[in-house]
């Protein structure tokens, strides 16, 4: 498996989010030291097996690490995790300690790749199921101690039970807002890995003659699986930004070889995807004057001179720049004035009834007063009426996309757009 630039080693994210404080790491250092055990672990249920996520204390003395597949005495053995089993205390003797292989009870506990089973230094055992807040099993919170006699077992694995459901608690929180970081992962990297998402291109006209001079490639998910902007807030979310970005530029980049010479073509990128460097690989082999590379809000922009300098090495290739979204927000405002586009993308929301607002006819003609200064172009994304391409034009916006001109959709793009001048234009 390859990552989007080629190379190797796509690793899965691991279950917490290292900016974060990491939950299970200070909830077992807890466990193994209010309880006075030797060892703390945290198993989760993975295709019928518990795997080791996390580990306190001296896992090594016990054989065990994170990855181990443990199976759990009596009722928590991971088959019978749905039956939501009560805590369990096992003094364990080693010399009890029979192979489920057998076919006859199993009173320890026993880990692939270091078994527990017959080793003298484990006296007892405390186990506690983890599940989910719909009552799903997730895992086991469970403690180790040399001493076959452990003090008070019965208040211990009450207070095991009680750090379960904070764990539980945690747990469920994370995943309150849909799948998993790691499921999201999966996900997303089988997408990239199997080429992408698709791409379909709506026309951008130039005003007034509404001759068609380009188009923006816009991406699409497979059906029922949710739009292009939750993919890629998903795809952020997860450290796979940068990669479904670039797959989805790269199938972009495909539509050069079907476009007139005199086309361009538009992609959107963050300033994430931006400042990976690897934008400057992915269009090393097309022609780089007829790309326009539209910076999305994406992440708020912390250090603007290195979005300048990664920018300005594509614009040396001849690469042009647009802001998109102008607008909608104060960060598209900011790239404005900081980036000094090629392009000014001026938001469906000041398009949108502009025939019937004057305080969005106003913005726009300070958009087209400012691409004069500046040198820059105005592109009007979301045109929906015939009064509202009216407007446009009388304001001196300089091109034009929407629903109204050509939806977007396959290769080939039109010539022109199929309307008739609005009434009032020249």
């Amino acid at each position: 498996m390859t990552d989007a630039c080629g190379r190797g080693g796509a690793t899965p994210p691991s279950r917490w989010d290292p900016a974060e404080p990491d939950p299970v790491a200070g909830l077992l250092a807890t466990a193994r030291r209010c309880l006075g055990m030797d060892l703390c672990w945290f198993s989760r249920l993975i295709g019928g097996a518990q795997v080791i996520e996390a580990c306190d204390g001296d896992a090594a003395a016990f054989g065990v690490h994170p990855g181990s597949t443990v199976l759990h005495p009596g009722p928590h053995r991971s088959h019978a995790l749905a039956e939501r089993p009560s805590p369990v205390v096992r003094r364990i003797r080693p010399e009890a300690v029979t192979s489920e292989a057998a076919g006859t009870a199993t009173t320890g506990v026993e880990a692939t790749g270091g078994p527990l089973a017959g080793r003298p230094e484990i006296g007892s055992y405390i186990g506690v199921p983890v599940t989910l807040a719909d009552g799903r099993p997730y895992g086991m919170l469970c403690c180790l101690s040399r001493d076959a006699d452990v003090a008070t077992p019965g208040r211990k694995a009450r207070s095991l039970a009680l750090l379960a459901e904070v764990l539980s608690a945690s747990i469920s929180d994370r995943r309150s807002g849909g799948e998993d970081r790691e499921a999201a992962w999966w996900r997303i990297w089988r997408l990239i890995d199997s080429g992408g998402p698709t791409m379909v291109f709506q026309p951008v006209f130039d005003l007034p003659s509404l001759d068609c001079v380009g188009a923006e490639a816009l991406a699409r998910f497979p059906p029922g699986s949710g739009g292009a902007e939750r993919w890629f807030a998903d795809a952020a979310a997860v450290g796979l930004g940068p990669a479904l970005e670039l797959s989805a530029i790269r199938s972009a980049l495909r539509a050069f070889t079907c476009l007139p010479p005199e086309f361009g073509l538009g992609v959107n990128a963050s300033p994430a995807t931006i400042l990976s460097g690897r934008l400057a690989d992915a269009i090393a082999d097309i022609p780089a004057d007829r790309l326009v590379v539209e910076v999305t809000e994406g992440d708020r922009v912390e250090d603007y001179p290195s979005v300048r300098c990664a920018l300005g090495v594509l614009r040396r290739e001849g690469v042009r720049i647009a802001v998109d979204d102008v607008g909608a927000g104060y960060a598209s405002l900011h790239h404005l004035v900081q980036l000094q586009p090629d392009f000014i993308k001026m938001d469906q929301c000041l398009t949108r009834r502009i025939d019937a607002d004057p305080a969005r006819r106003a913005l726009a003609a300070a958009l087209v007063h400012f691409a004069q200064e500046t040198g820059s172009l105005v592109l009007a994304e979301g045109v929906e009426t015939a009064r509202e391409l009216g407007v446009l034009i009388g304001t001196g916006v300089h091109q034009a996309q929407g629903h109204y001109l050509a939806p977007p959709g396959p290769l080939p793009l039109p010539a022109s757009a199929n309307r008739t001048r609005p009434p009032g234009t020249a």
